[in-house]
């Protein structure tokens, strides 16, 4: 983890300390999570123009923002971490953020907090005016993103320059754009920084890397941020195949001394082998030394046959992928995953797709219902791609690059091993098993042994329940549904569902803004048939307010009614309220209205019959 400097002075520290929560310490440049470094020549001439761009001796220029876009796995997340170092060593960087959707270093919300933590580790003067604004307003760090930008570099900056703190120029990168959650928030971030260096409100230069997204391609060419911004562009090139043979030549010497191999190991003609295969990706020579290196392996002289073998491999992807040789090495490293622990693979990796699920390792775990030794003999065959750290209560679960996970969700690319398939199928059914086993059972109530066991977990009973509803209701919203799914959706005792939940069953998964997750309630609701939803999900968007009167008194303070839906049938109904305050939904009970007993109306003659009456009297 990142090693925190401490801002000595005697304050309480209270609002840094709540800063800090909000930020991500990781993904900084100085954490134990930096990314691979490069030793291509081409790149350090990217770095060098990068660092004197962001050092200029005129300051007094044109472009604040700096884009440097590539397609994947050319190397863009080293050369922003070698700027950062070396602009961190001249004192002229206040930060660096590094996104990543495959180490959950996604979060938008996260990354002015993470900027200004960073920078007040370094400027004494600024991390009081932050401590002093944030313990006054401790809900600056939940706030939407131009309201975080306001109050925490904006007006700390003004106060700054009213005390005749003189703040020369500096540098802020973000690494990996296109890995936040999101591409509305990606263009958000652009338009606030954009705005930002036309009203001159801070003093920061902006560097952004990312891939040329389309989205992304929009905003930087749009007609504001155009004339502010330079562009340049890295691209995959077999010209940087010196720097991997320097990289592959040290590492497999080092994997050789450590395992007695005789010299010379490897052979020359092996590395340039390696080097091919390679086709200018750093993460393919990466990756291949993890898998070298294997200790859970035969060896690695095994371990590089295996590899140099793809070279020969005609059944591998077609070449003119740019991705081909890194697929055909995916393609070995799920091979040669034991069949018997091969679902269970697929089911972790597909765990950690799911938001709230995948915050932590123990989550993916008891997801699928696996114990400790299950997981981590488990992930030991993913060595090569990934890795468990941390101790038990802040563990993560990281991937050595996001190609790994964009390989095993596409099925063009990944075929029978693609965990969005038959997979999601089957953890579908099984957590709808795990939940009818405990919603059918009137006896079973949490923290009760019984209510451990049928839902497979060895301890937190609550938050494995909470955890199974909502990967279900995930997994039902992002694919589709099968006909024995909406059998099993349609029988679900949704009322039971949130009377076992924790109080205030909240679903931040399904959270209305794309700033922040990619799931919508309403995709559910799109996801079932027209003909499956009285039994299943109604909008209240659709139901006339009048008629729904009792509904509308159940319905808590705050609440959108147009946005909230009615789950289940007859009997077996909840709430989902969405609270637009919080920007999330709520299951609760559905209360069956009480029946109110009407005082039966006296009968009384007609008027005709009276007049008859009147005219015989």
């Amino acid at each position: 983890m990142i090693s925190h400097r401490a801002v000595h002075f005697e304050l309480a520290n209270t609002g840094l300390k709540i800063l800090l929560k909000a930020s991500i310490p990781y993904a900084t440049y100085d954490s134990s999570e930096r990314p691979l470094h490069c030793h291509s020549v081409s790149h350090y001439r990217y770095v060098d123009q990068i660092v004197r761009w962001g050092t200029p001796d005129d300051v007094d220029r044109q472009h604040r923002i700096f884009w440097l876009k590539g397609p994947a796995n050319v190397g863009k997340s080293a050369i922003a971490q070698y700027c950062a170092e070396e602009l961190a060593s001249q004192r002229k960087l206040v930060a660096a953020f590094f996104f990543s959707r495959s180490s959950q270093r996604d979060d938008a919300r996260r990354l002015f907090a993470s900027i200004a933590y960073q920078w007040a580790l370094k400027h004494r003067p600024y991390a009081e005016i932050l401590e002093s604004t944030i313990h006054n307003d401790p809900t600056i760090v939940d706030k939407d993103l131009p309201y975080q930008f306001q109050h925490l570099f904006v007006l700390p900056l003004r106060k700054l320059i009213a005390k005749g703190e003189n703040i020369p120029e500096r540098v802020v990168i973000i690494d990996g754009l296109d890995e936040c959650t999101g591409e509305i928030a990606q263009q958000f971030i652009i338009e606030i920084i954009a705005a930002s260096v036309l009203g001159r409100s801070t003093p920061f230069v902006w560097i952004f890397c990312s891939r040329p997204e389309l989205h992304l391609i929009m905003s930087f060419d749009s007609p504001e941020v155009s004339p502010i911004t330079c562009q340049k562009e890295l691209l995959a090139s077999q010209a940087i195949d010196n720097g991997i043979v320097k990289y592959l030549t040290d590492e497999l010497a080092k994997i050789g001394r450590d395992h007695g191999l005789l010299l010379p190991w490897p052979r020359v003609r092996d590395i340039y082998s390696l080097v091919g295969l390679s086709a200018g990706l750093y993460i393919y020579a990466d990756t291949a030394i993890r898998f070298i290196g294997d200790r859970n392996s035969l060896g690695p002289e095994d371990q590089l046959q295996a590899v140099l073998a793809l070279a020969a491999d005609s059944t591998g992807p077609h070449s003119e992928s740019p991705l081909s040789e890194l697929d055909s090495f995916y393609l070995l490293i799920v091979r040669l995953i034991p069949a018997k622990v091969l679902q269970t693979i697929q089911w972790i990796l597909l765990a950690t797709t799911i938001p709230h699920v995948r915050d932590t390792p123990e989550r993916v775990r008891r997801l699928p219902g696996l114990s400790t030794l299950q997981f981590d003999t488990a992930c030991r065959s993913l060595h090569s791609v990934m890795k468990v750290e941390g101790d038990l209560e802040r563990s993560k679960i990281i991937f050595h690059h996001p190609s790994f996970m964009d390989f095993m969700q596409d099925p063009k690319r990944s075929k029978q091993f693609c965990i969005r398939s038959e997979s999601v199928l089957t953890l579908r059914t099984d957590l709808v098993q795990r939940l009818k086993a405990v919603l059918d059972d009137p006896d079973v109530v949490p923290y009760t042994e019984p209510f451990r066991i049928l839902i497979r977990a060895d301890r937190d009973s609550l938050d494995a329940y909470k955890n199974i509803v909502i990967a279900f209701l995930y997994l039902c919203s992002t694919f589709p549904l099968d006909e024995a799914t909406l059998a099993a959706l349609a029988s679900l005792n949704f009322r039971r569902m949130a009377e076992l939940g924790p109080r205030n069953f909240s679903l931040n998964i399904l959270h209305s803004k794309d700033i922040l997750f990619p799931l919508k309630m309403h995709k559910l609701f799109l996801h079932v048939p027209e003909d499956h939803r009285s039994k299943i999900i109604q909008s209240c968007k659709d139901k006339n307010r009048g008629t729904y009167a009792w509904e509308l008194t159940q319905m808590p303070y705050g609440a959108d009614w147009s946005k909230s839906y009615i789950l289940g049938h007859s009997k077996q109904k909840c709430f989902c309220w969405y609270d637009p305050r919080i920007g999330q939904f709520d299951l609760r009970p559905y209360p069956e209205p009480p029946i109110v007993e009407r005082p039966t109306p006296k009968k009384t003659r007609s008027t005709f019959t009276q007049r008859i009456k009147f005219w015989k009297t």
